[in-house]
């Protein structure tokens, strides 16, 4: 959730790369970057509006190309194919296009939890879920994971219905589909135009899930590290100045978003953000066994493991180097 916390930092500056995979690497930083976020995620990726927005990266001396997708598979099909340098996007797509070959590094988390059920005004009760169709932004999106993990705990079948995100209010109140999932702001809205209500948000599911991230290619990191590092600093400055300045980051989101303050600040009391956008490690893995369960997830080793996978993917090496704190043990 949102915080007030005075925003206390120091940049570290080390001699040397933080890891040796890295070392020697050219020192010239290119200047032009393509960066890459989804439309609808102003409160998921609050940092990457605050750069947008106010210009930061422009005004750290980079030529900025930004790229608006629709969905998080749209994104990580740009970055496969090298149409896009850096992007934030859920972190379930990232586990999985990660698993499948893609040289994905998480850089950083941008959020957790902010996701919520909304159903018909029928249902009341998670059992009353047995049978029902429910819409999910796409079959590898956190939502739908999500979904999964909810029917598994309480031995009911959901029947997912693929929706576009801006369809869900329309589908549920013509009784289409008997309830969505979807991340904040979009929840919020549909139960303050009566569209339904809210039986529970992520935080019920898995409480303090890791949902999106900042990414990269390892690729970009091996040819220009100092361009990550430098671009990091900028996430970093924004992120902290969203956490500072609440009331102007919810006018930023109102306008962004088209919705009104009332619903953002609705949407908000279900998204959580921790002071140092470091990622939520347990809850990466317990994602990741999950998605390994239901086929999601494949190793071509079976002897393979979660721990060295997620390790493989999230490097918390350069936010510890920018904030000077180490990665907490959760």
């Amino acid at each position: 959730m949102l915080s007030k916390r005075k925003h206390i930092f120091g940049l570290a500056y080390l001699a040397a790369f933080l890891y040796a995979g890295f070392a020697g690497l050219a020192s010239a930083a290119p200047k032009e970057i393509r960066f890459g976020y989804l439309s609808t995620d102003q409160l998921h990726s609050p940092a990457v509006m605050v750069m947008k927005e106010k210009k930061l990266l422009e005004a750290a001396g980079f030529t900025v190309e930004w790229k608006e997708y629709l969905t998080d598979a749209d994104t990580m099909l740009a970055m496969a194919s090298g149409a896009i340098d850096f992007a934030c996007c859920g972190v379930v797509p990232v586990m999985i296009s990660h698993s499948q070959g893609m040289k994905l590094v998480v850089l950083a988390g941008a959020n957790e939890e902010g996701s919520s059920l909304v159903v018909n005004d029928s249902i009341t009760t998670i059992d009353e879920l047995d049978g029902k169709k429910i819409g999910t932004p796409a079959a590898a999106s956190i939502q739908d994971a999500l979904l999964t993990l909810l029917a598994r705990a309480n031995k009911i079948r959901i029947e997912r219905v693929a929706v576009k995100v801006s369809d869900m209010p329309l589908l549920l109140q013509e009784k289409e589909i008997d309830g969505f999932i979807a991340s904040a702001p979009h929840p919020a809205q549909a139960v303050d135009q009566r569209i339904g209500h809210e039986l529970l948000t992520s935080r019920a599911i898995m409480r303090g899930h890791q949902c999106c991230v900042l990414l990269t290619m390892e690729s970009t990191m091996q040819n220009g590290l100092e361009t990550v590092n430098k671009l990091m600093e900028v996430y970093f400055d924004a992120y902290t100045w969203f956490l500072n300045n609440q009331d102007e980051s919810i006018k930023l989101m109102a306008k962004n978003t088209g919705m009104t303050e009332q619903v953002i600040n609705q949407a908000l009391a279900t998204v959580n953000y921790s002071y140092i956008p470091y990622c939520n490690v347990g809850s990466m893995q317990r994602m990741a066994q999950s998605l390994i369960e239901i086929g999601r997830i494949t190793f071509d080793d079976e002897g393979a493991d979660i721990v060295p996978f997620i390790k493989s993917l999230y490097h918390p090496e350069l936010m510890e180097k920018i904030s000077g704190t180490k990665q907490p043990i959760r």
